[in-house]
């Protein structure tokens, strides 16, 4: 593939809680994915949670080709359900070495074509530096040399990874805030080695499953939204942590104050609870000496320790019925004032 060439097959290396958005979105507009993950019990999860999205109300993408008149007699091509353009796997290996499918009964040939082509390796493995370094160098010793690599690395930015690309002219940060199935804004920024025509492939790309690119001027930690949010969450969890008020009341005054249908600790359920300790544990934000950083990131662990990571595990600062809806607060524990984690 030319830098310059359109993106039509992803590989997106994780298969978590964002991964598996980020690959429905893509197939549901039109795109041949590959979700990969090397747990065999989050490929299952994945696809079983993918199996019950709904069916798009319409083809987003435009795929296929436009109806034919009614003297037009020939047969059109049968475009696959959204579904069958996602495969899975356990090994990043296999997929650039043995062939992504073989042409099912109904699938378009052309289809196919472009489904054993990798246009870009999208990372969304979680938020730690040694672990995204150690799928970059892997994913660069696989990929073709003018395949695209990204990272949807939240708050990282694009200089502090391209060292474990090689070609980092292929490399950019490409990133989507969840929910992804809801229309939304994605933001794109490469590093001083980044060709330009990586960003506009990516931009294009974006621009095509339905979603608004945010191209930066420059590289940024949290690039524009996460570096608004992180100062709203940081304020939240010191509120608490040094026992202004609890979740529930610190979220009222949010919403009743913004309008807005949920408050700084709901964000963070939605976010995921894991995310939130990753980030936490990354040292990007930081804390005033009235409260040290190891007591916000004990707020967050007292929930994530007992597998409470928020609206996609059902529980997180609160409770959630299977309709979404809030059903209880889990108060944190009062902790110390010294700076210390009980």
């Amino acid at each position: 593939m030319s830098l310059t060439a359109k993106i039509d097959h992803a590989v997106i290396v994780g298969a978590g809680w964002v991964g598996r958005q980020i690959a429905a979105r893509m197939a549901q507009h039109g795109l041949w994915v590959t979700l990969v993950d090397k747990s065999q019990e989050v490929c299952d999860d994945a696809w079983q949670w993918l199996k019950t999205l709904p069916a798009p109300s319409e083809n987003a993408a435009g795929v296929g080709v436009a109806a034919p008149s009614v003297t037009d007699s020939t047969p059109l091509p049968v475009e696959p359900s959204w579904m069958e353009r996602i495969a899975m796997s356990c090994s990043l290996a296999e997929v650039f070495t043995t062939p992504l499918r073989e042409a099912a009964e109904g699938d378009a040939a052309d289809g196919m074509e472009l489904a054993r082509k990798i246009d870009l390796v999208l990372e969304c493995v979680p938020e730690q530096v040694s672990i995204k370094k150690r799928t970059l160098r892997q994913i660069s010793k696989l990929a073709g040399t003018d395949t695209i690599i990204a990272s949807n690395s939240s708050y990282f930015v694009p200089s502090m990874l391209s060292a474990y690309v090689t070609e980092p002219r292929r490399f950019a940060h490409l990133h989507f805030h969840v929910p992804v199935l809801r229309d939304s804004v994605a933001d794109i920024v490469g590093c001083d080695a980044t060709d330009p025509a990586v960003v506009e492939a990516l931009r294009e790309m974006v621009v095509r499953i339905g979603i608004e690119p945010l191209l930066l001027r420059r590289e940024h930690p949290g690039y524009i939204f996460n570096w608004l949010l992180q100062s709203v969450l940081k304020s939240a969890l010191e509120l608490t942590a040094l026992d202004v008020a609890d979740p529930d009341t610190i979220d009222q005054s949010w919403k009743a104050v913004t309008g807005m249908p949920l408050g700084p600790f709901g964000m963070m359920d939605r976010i995921g609870l894991d995310v939130i300790e990753q980030v936490l544990s990354n040292a990007r934000w930081a804390s005033p000496t009235e409260v040290d950083s190891a007591q916000l990131l004990a707020l967050v662990q007292q929930h994530t320790e007992q597998g409470r990571l928020g609206t996609k595990t059902g529980r997180g600062f609160y409770d959630y019925s299977e309709a979404g809806q809030i059903t209880k607060l889990h108060r944190p524990t009062k902790l110390p004032q010294d700076g210390g984690v009980s």
